[in-house]
């Protein structure tokens, strides 16, 4: 069952983490496509703003204004393929010249402006003015929904464009010169990716909390194991017992003629008796705890006189030769509960007391009034209960012992059992221990419970 439970929980932790991982990777990898994107895009929006820039420096042939836009291009035909020198004035005079007009297709005349205005650029030389072309970039980059400081910078000495950088080159100059945006876009970036960011973290926190709750019940699962294990341990030890006292019994009769006797019959007899009286009482235990958790057994509500019936309890015990006293601080002695109900819980927390804490144990029984009812506190000198176990001491068939040796017997249903009683008279307990100090249950209860 334990190898079960382990390799559920190792292979639901490795499913988790591979969860996890993934939805780290998705968010990291998210925010590199977005960063690849922003360049990508940014860097278009430069270029663009180049071009628009020239647009405005230069201006265009009149040509191209026209309702069907055209250019003139001049154009010298050699005649043959001979080797010549272009600056001979015998040779120019070989050449056919001619003026020759092309139409331009509207849809191609953007690309044409920006061709010709990149040309007369670089004819021209004219100086780039950094401030102009910011203003130009930055329509440019709000047409994108990029709203984010930049500053431009020329890189005088540098033809190539710096890997992963928002840059493009500009032939306003006799040398080509790159014009690179510095950008910090992490802001921008963490703001896009702030919903897919969260969504991960939302299964990356649900992942981890199920695997925390998971490993918890499974835990729990082991522990109610344990204790189920113990549990058929002790009381197949506390059944051998009373088995083997009747056994006995009945073999003493049978045998050695103990029923001829009636003296030594009738001690046999009530030995029995009380064996079976007792596996009663256990058996009856177990099925009103079960009568009282699913409602079938009500509370018994009557006028009791209280501080009478904790007296009668007392002097049950006090057989035991253990030190009870009883602090009674209410005006009237009786009170609306059940008094079977209030005399077994008790009867527990007292014979719980006794067994723990041996004969020498002091228990101090207080019973006190409240604003909107009354409190029962039964406090002993015992050994106490470690924090560890205190979280668990009310659970069905819980003993702080482990396996079948310890020093008490029973079948770990006592405190089960009160804090059932407790609950169907409407009230609360609490307990308190420490280690060689002693142990305190403080139960609080209605007016009519």
């Amino acid at each position: 069952m334990k190898k079960r439970l382990v390799f559920i929980f190792i292979a639901a932790a490795s499913t988790a983490f591979g969860i996890i991982l993934f939805q780290v990777y998705w968010v990291y990898n998210s925010y590199k496509t977005g960063e690849r994107n922003f360049k990508n895009t940014a860097t278009n929006a430069l270029v663009r703003s180049i071009e628009t820039y020239q647009l405005q420096q230069n201006e265009l042939p009149t040509s191209l204004k026209y309702k069907v836009p055209t250019l003139t291009f001049f154009r010298r035909t050699i005649p043959n393929r001979d080797a010549i020198a272009l600056d001979s004035s015998k040779v120019l005079k070989r050449f056919n010249a001619e003026f020759l007009t092309v139409a331009i297709d509207k849809n191609n005349l953007q690309v044409v402006k920006a061709m010709v205005a990149r040309l007369l650029s670089q004819q021209l030389h004219k100086p780039l003015n950094l401030d102009t072309l910011t203003h130009v970039f930055k329509g440019e980059l709000k047409k994108e929904n990029i709203n984010i400081p930049f500053k431009l910078v020329i890189l005088r000495n540098q033809l190539k464009i710096p890997p992963g950088e928002i840059a493009a080159v500009v032939n306003f100059y006799k040398s080509p010169v790159v014009v690179k945006a510095e950008v910090n876009s992490n802001s921008l970036l963490l703001a896009q990716n702030v919903m897919p960011a969260l969504v991960s973290l939302v299964l990356i926190l649900l992942s981890a909390g199920s695997l925390f709750y998971m490993g918890v019940v499974i835990k729990r699962q082991m522990q109610l194991d344990g204790i189920k294990n113990d549990f058929i341990n002790n009381i197949t030890h506390e059944l051998r017992t009373p088995i083997t006292i009747l056994k006995s019994s009945n073999e003493a009769m049978a045998q050695f003629g103990a029923a001829a006797d009636p003296e030594k019959l009738e001690r046999y007899l009530k030995i029995n008796t009380a064996v079976l009286d007792k596996l009663e009482s256990n058996v009856d235990r177990v099925l009103e705890i079960t009568g009282y958790e699913q409602g079938v057994k009500p509370a018994n509500l009557q006028s009791v006189n209280l501080c009478l019936l904790i007296t009668r309890v007392i002097e049950r015990f006090n057989l035991y030769d253990s030190t009870i006293k009883l602090q009674y601080d209410i005006q009237s002695d009786h009170l609306v509960t059940d008094a079977f109900i209030i005399d077994t819980i008790l009867s527990n927390l007292i014979d719980n007391a006794i067994k723990y804490g041996g004969a020498e144990v002091e228990i101090r029984i207080d019973v006190t009034a409240l604003a909107n009812g009354w409190q029962l506190q039964v406090a002993d000198t015992g050994p106490g209960i470690s924090a560890a176990h205190l979280p668990y001491i009310f659970d069905k068939f819980y003993r702080i012992q482990s396996g079948d040796l310890h020093d008490v017997k029973g079948y770990g249903l006592g405190l089960s059992y009160v804090k059932q009683l407790v609950n169907t008279l409407a009230g609360t307990i609490a307990v308190a221990s420490k280690l060689n100090k002693g142990t305190t249950f403080t139960i609080q209860f209605p007016l009519n419970g």
